[in-house]
């Protein structure tokens, strides 16, 4: 049984709740008719930059051509979802589509994230401010050497 009443709210992060996520398919298909693509260096973005809703929504489509591997796909899934989660305050309403590319494997999240930031810059979504914590390590952005005895 679930702890969790049907009255109380949702833990989850507005940008992955079930409203917050492409789902159908007639939402592709008004993607792949009218939406932007920029290429980057880890990953492909295309953007519908006025989506019928108003609303910000995002899609990551990682198939088996990417890699065979579920371990490897799974990855690329959560820097992606770490990466839109970290933009998601910033973005105006607008569905996105992250496709990964195979330099994605060996790619770490903050090089997904300023590749994302580039892309999203390139398609005219305006220049976006992260907060702090995108910069670094949660919490570790800088460290103090040791006191010398």
């Amino acid at each position: 049984m679930s702890t969790q009443s049907h009255g109380s709210p949702s833990r989850r992060h507005p940008a992955f709740g079930r409203d917050a996520r492409l789902r159908a398919k007639w939402q592709f298909d008004a993607m792949r008719a009218s939406a932007d693509k920029q290429v980057g260096k880890f990953c492909v973005l295309i953007a519908l930059k006025t989506p019928p809703d108003s609303q910000r929504r995002a899609a990551f489509s990682i198939s088996r051509r990417y890699s065979p591997l579920a371990v490897t796909r799974n990855r690329a899934r959560r820097l992606f979802r770490e990466t839109y989660r970290q933009l998601y305050p910033a973005l105006p309403p607008v569905w996105l589509l992250f496709i990964p590319r195979h330099t994605l494997k060996k790619a770490k999240l903050a090089d997904v994230v300023g590749d994302v930031l580039g892309l999203v810059e390139r398609l005219g979504l305006g220049r976006l401010a992260l907060p702090q914590e995108a910069s670094g390590e949660k919490g570790h952005d800088h460290v103090p050497p040791p006191a010398s005895p």
